[in-house]
């Protein structure tokens, strides 16, 4: 994510991510974007290539409806639990249907820890058919990385911005 920005702002990303260290290091200890939040905007303002003005909205924003590392994750996750336990991977089409279904249930779920795969328990046993089994394996894996989903979330937002950045420019 970080490399497109820089691609796309024609700005070096180290110039953000290199400010970002206490922001992720706060995300990894409280597995909490809405607990990050205030370290984030802090790391955000150090940068000199965004401009405060943006990252004022955008870091707020992005860290409520932000997921790649959640959602990420929790895909990755559960195709991977689907193949151990149940024998195989579900179809593209039900995973095309989980992946629309978990990017709106998530929405605001960053800022509780553990959020988005609470939010998505009901998609999980309803569209890809999951046991108590398969729920209690999810849940487990998924809070055993969470803390780095989370940072994940939180220095993406700062790559975001770095994108908001240069499209107000234009």
């Amino acid at each position: 994510m970080t490399s497109i920005a820089g691609i796309y702002s024609q700005k070096n990303p180290w110039k953000v991510i290199k400010h970002y260290g206490p922001a992720y290091l706060t995300a990894i200890g409280t597995i909490s974007s809405a607990a990050s939040l205030g370290i984030a905007l802090q790391s955000a303002h150090k940068s000199k290539v965004l401009k405060p003005e943006i990252t004022n909205f955008t870091i707020p924003f992005f860290s409520n409806i932000h997921l790649c590392g959640s959602v990420l994750t929790e895909v990755f996750f559960v195709m991977t639990v689907s193949l151990v336990l149940y024998g195989t991977l579900p179809t593209v089409g039900t995973m095309i249907i989980f992946v629309l279904l978990l990017g709106i249930f998530a929405v605001g779920a960053p800022g509780v820890p553990g959020g988005t795969v609470m939010a998505s328990l009901g998609i999980i046993t309803s569209v890809l058919g999951f046991d108590d089994t398969g729920i209690a394996l999810i849940l487990t894996i998924f809070a055993l990385q969470d803390s780095f989903g989370t940072a994940c979330n939180i220095t993406g937002d700062g790559a975001l911005s770095l994108i908001v950045t240069k499209y107000s420019d234009k």
